[in-house]
């Protein structure tokens, strides 16, 4: 019983970081038809930011995700003004771009870095749930995610800006006929998308170890919870989370952590079977 709830509260306390790693992703694929091979690069780039950061200024980790956002948002408005925006009609060009981007960034972590794995050690102590003792930092990061998360969503859903991005995903031609820029809209999806790629790798950086080549893996989880989400599918995002952090947290108990990437694909190959618009069935195909 004691294992069983110990599942259970690792997974819940999972799947709100896991939302936020697969959030922008979800927005840059809902609104820009963009799937971002670059990701995984973003979401490291915000995690050795907060390490360093931190270790340069003590500064506590969860302020610092807002400095990530700041600085992978910019990098990522940048990439799209200065190419992206040009390879509309060209996905192929666009997907070895990102993928480009993404050995670059790798590439200049290894260069600057090294190849040691690192993260940010945060000494809060515990707490006992369901008299479990759980370590105060996840529960920060939990709530940091869910903070960011749900912010978000209330954005997308209840503001003039928000409502115009989700318009984009629904119908963008007859966003043309009611005169609104679609290219600023597209712009900020893009900035908004990597920013909070940005802020996942912050709060990973004080959950897990991490090293230059960890993006890849993140970005693995990232994509499960999109597919199983239904792509473009916030709502089903937040589902699919739970239900990626209870299968991986319960394979890596019961089994083996060297069977999670397996489980995983197993799980998305059975979901685009039967349910391939997502959990709620309003996902694109």
């Amino acid at each position: 019983m004691d294992m069983l709830l110990q599942v259970l509260v690792s997974s819940v306390l999972l799947a709100a970081v896991y939302f936020l790693l697969s959030l922008g992703l979800n927005i840059i694929l809902g609104v820009l038809d963009i799937v971002n091979f670059a990701h995984g690069a973003m979401l490291i780039m915000g995690a050795y930011a907060t390490y360093y950061l931190y270790e340069a200024t003590g500064l506590s980790p969860w302020l610092l995700v807002f400095v990530d956002m700041i600085v992978v948002g910019g990098l990522g408005a940048i990439l799209y003004l200065g190419y992206l925006q040009f390879t509309v009609n060209s996905p192929l060009v666009r997907m070895f771009a990102l993928i480009g981007f993404s050995s670059v960034v790798v590439s200049s972590i290894l260069m600057i870095s090294g190849s040691d794995f690192r993260t940010v050690h945060l000494d809060y102590g515990t707490v006992d749930i369901l008299g479990l003792p759980v370590r105060v930092s996840q529960i920060v990061a939990f709530g940091v995610a869910l903070v960011l998360g749900g912010a978000t969503l209330f954005l997308l859903n209840y503001t003039k800006v928000g409502k115009a991005i989700r318009a984009v995903v629904d119908d963008r031609v007859s966003l043309w006929i009611c005169g609104v820029n679609d290219r600023r809209l597209s712009l900020l999806a893009f900035t908004v998308g990597t920013a909070l790629a940005g802020a996942a790798g912050g709060v990973l950086a004080t959950y897990v170890t991490f090293g230059p080549d960890s993006g890849l893996s993140f970005a693995i989880i990232a994509f499960a919870v999109v597919i199983l989400g239904g792509l473009g599918d916030l709502v089903g995002g937040a589902l699919a989370s739970l239900v990626v952090a209870l299968v991986l947290t319960s394979v890596t108990v019961y089994w083996s952590s060297a069977l999670t990437n397996t489980a995983l694909f197993i799980l998305v190959l059975l979901v685009l079977l039967v349910r391939p618009r997502g959990i709620l069935g309003r996902g694109r195909v």
